[in-house]
């Protein structure tokens, strides 16, 4: 990679709070809803492509039984959860009912969605698609949806070109699944699947743990610098007691690798436990803690 190609000059900086961006990147949204409550976040970049829509859920406090939670493992309330992920499609123009959902695994795989799998994982009771850590598909009608608390959110558009449609996917990425590479493994699926040329894609990279708050073991440094090789360092501080990771640096930076370029890639700049206010973290609240959706899907269905 030759050194004017890369996307990060070192951390993307933490700007904490629920409305900051990086100045490098196209400032974040909130979509305007009838409650004042209910204001999820979206993505500049992502918001100026026709025919795809998207948007995360927040951390809300009182909002339902959780503070607007919406996954369903214990100890939450899963009929509870089922209403507030009601409440955020209502917000973000989905249609509930057509979520689609994995059993994360903290791994790289890559689940195609159809329009048949629209609903799979959606309402309690309901059967998920499969385990894996992402989604994609290039049919209307399927809302894609992944859960987060501290991992990283990773949504992605192909603006289609030509005969070839848009394609849309989107990824949980923490530590295991960054270092396995798979936003590299969703490139690859969309472009096998869908023929999605990479340097069309455009990706956001959400609100996240950011290196500050992310001290981590040196399983993670040894793994992070097989995937990485001679810019490992783009993503690990290791001057304090314990190193630290930036899983935003280190996804832009595969990201970079795999061809998506670097004004294709904006950076949410938010951490979610400096941010706990308005994400759930695992880190920050423990592991009880909610979990916010990331969401994307294409118009038509």
């Amino acid at each position: 990679m030759n050194e004017g190609d890369r996307v990060i000059t070192r951390f993307p900086r933490c700007d904490g709070g629920v409305g900051s961006s990086p100045s490098s990147s196209p400032s974040p949204r909130h979509l305007i809803t009838p409650s004042p409550s209910v204001m999820p976040w979206q993505s500049g970049l992502l918001s100026s492509i026709p025919g795809v829509a998207h948007g995360l859920s927040r951390r809300v406090e009182g909002l339902g039984h959780a503070d607007g939670n919406i996954g369903f493992s214990a100890p939450r309330d899963r009929d509870d959860a089922w209403a507030m992920r009601q409440r955020w499609c209502a917000a973000m123009g989905f249609e509930p009912e057509h979520l689609v959902t994995l059993g994360q695994i903290h791994g790289r795989d890559v689940r195609v969605a159809t329009k048949a799998h629209a609903g799979h994982g959606a309402s309690p009771g309901s059967t998920q698609i499969g385990l894996g850590d992402a989604l994609v598909t290039n049919q209307a009608g399927p809302v894609l949806m992944t859960l987060h608390a501290d991992c990283q959110p990773v949504l992605f558009v192909d603006p289609g070109a030509g005969r070839r449609g848009p394609a849309v996917g989107v990824a949980h990425a923490g530590w295991r699944g960054t270092v396995g590479n798979i936003v590299g493994a969703t490139l690859t699926v969309m472009t096998e699947a869908f023929g999605t040329r990479v340097d069309d894609v455009h990706v956001v990279l959400g609100p996240a743990i950011c290196h500050c708050c992310y001290d981590v073991g040196e399983d993670v440094v040894d793994a992070w610098r097989q995937t990485a090789g001679a810019d490992a360092d783009e993503a690990l501080a290791t001057g304090g007691q314990r190193p630290r990771f930036s899983l935003t640096a280190a996804n832009a930076l595969l990201l970079n690798r795999a061809g998506v370029p670097a004004t294709n890639i904006e950076m949410s700049g938010i951490c979610t436990k400096c941010d706990g206010d308005h994400w759930f973290s695992h880190r920050g609240q423990g592991a009880q803690t909610g979990r916010f959706g990331a969401m994307i899907s294409i118009h038509g269905g």
